[in-house]
């Protein structure tokens, strides 16, 4: 039985290790996504001042009239992009992905206007997720995540030691031989990272086959549905975002607007997303109040604090992934992580390559 799982481990990862290993890596990079993308567009970064914000509806007639006029359909607040409001509208023709404009929260400048996909950390994004090959890469990732769970649990099955061996199986030896170096390190870190490799991977299975596991998820636990409240259509004009944003903060008290989808159809209403004041998830905004787009009443609240069992582990998947479940030091764990299968990988192979030399010899 061990000889079968360790040829199984072998091959497989001799076959798949490259691929896991971009995957990883490349996820290493999006778990700080926001401060990457303003390093490499200092643009991004507005100088410190006291000056009071201009109203969000302004910000979006700017960023409207810096494309043409064309329709804005969501807003990332400061805090989430850099420090920059960052306005998305529909995908061009031909466009990887939505066009988004950037624009300061107090002058009202257009810094960037870009298309999502085309510029490094989202052209990352892109290669992590679907390895810029749409719905089918999609699909070869969500499979990747569980063959990279099936390599952790048979490495650390053929890893795991004797008793009273805990020791030696943990240690990294060194002055030993460059084999013996890189099977220590092939296998204790495996042991070590086995946990964090498990999270990531399976959280990544998920995010990629998100409905047919909710719907599973659904047939054990009850899962709620995210609300889909209607905006009843008026004869009076429709409310602007500051007056939909007044109407949905007292909901939640000292809690920060990450983000907004705006309406899209007569019977679409206002979604305000927030970071909760005790929430470990800055970028990940868990909490939502829907705002009819011609009351400016608020037509339902989604919030992170009520949810059931199984809506709260469906609802930690993706702030898992990246780490910022766990705050600032989740996030570096996970980083660290997503270089693992690139070593092991690598050692992987050398492991391999000798040992067939040895043979041959």
């Amino acid at each position: 039985m061990r000889r079968l799982i360790f040829t199984l481990h072998l091959y497989a990862g001799l076959g798949a290790g490259l691929l896991l290993a971009l995957i990883g890596v490349t996820g290493s990079l999006l778990v700080f996504y926001p401060q990457l993308d303003q390093w490499l567009t200092p643009a991004l970064t507005t100088p410190a001042t006291t000056a009071t914000p201009l109203p969000l509806q302004e910000i979006l007639s700017r960023a409207s009239d810096a494309v043409d006029g064309a329709e804005p359909r969501r807003l990332y607040l400061p805090g989430t992009n850099g420090d920059y409001h960052l306005v998305r509208f529909d995908t061009p023709p031909d466009a990887p992905g939505p066009l988004q404009v950037n624009v300061d929260p107090y002058t009202g400048e257009v810094a960037t206007v870009r298309t999502w996909g085309a510029y490094p950390m989202t052209w990352i994004y892109r290669l992590h997720y679907t390895l810029l090959a749409g719905t089918t890469g999609k699909y070869v990732v969500g499979v990747c995540g569980i063959l990279l769970a099936l390599f952790a649990i048979t490495g650390v099955y053929l890893r795991w030691p004797k008793r009273g061996r805990w020791r030696r199986a943990l240690a990294i030896e060194r002055g030993k031989g460059r084999f013996r170096f890189y099977f220590d390190l092939h296998g204790a870190l495996g042991l070590y990272l086995f946990p964090v490799l498990m999270v990531v991977a399976l959280s990544g299975v998920f995010m990629v086959f998100r409905a047919p596991i909710t719907g599973a998820v659904a047939a054990l636990a009850t899962v709620t549905p995210a609300p889909q409240p209607q905006s009843t259509p008026s004869d009076s004009a429709p409310v602007d975002l500051d007056q939909a944003v007044a109407a949905a903060t007292p909901v939640f008290p000292g809690a920060r607007l990450s983000r907004v989808y705006l309406p899209r159809s007569e019977r679409d209403s206002y979604r305000l997303a927030y970071v909760l004041p005790e929430s470990n998830w800055q970028r990940y905004a868990a909490s939502s109040v829907w705002v009819d787009q011609y009351s400016g009443k608020v037509l339902d609240v989604w919030d992170e604090r009520q949810l059931g069992a199984a809506d709260t582990v469906l609802a930690w998947q993706f702030p898992l992934h990246n780490g910022e479940a766990l705050g600032l030091p989740g996030r570096w764990l996970v980083f660290v992580s997503g270089w693992l299968p690139a070593l092991l990988f690598v050692t992987g192979v050398y492991l391999w390559w000798r040992k067939r030399r040895l043979k041959r010899r």
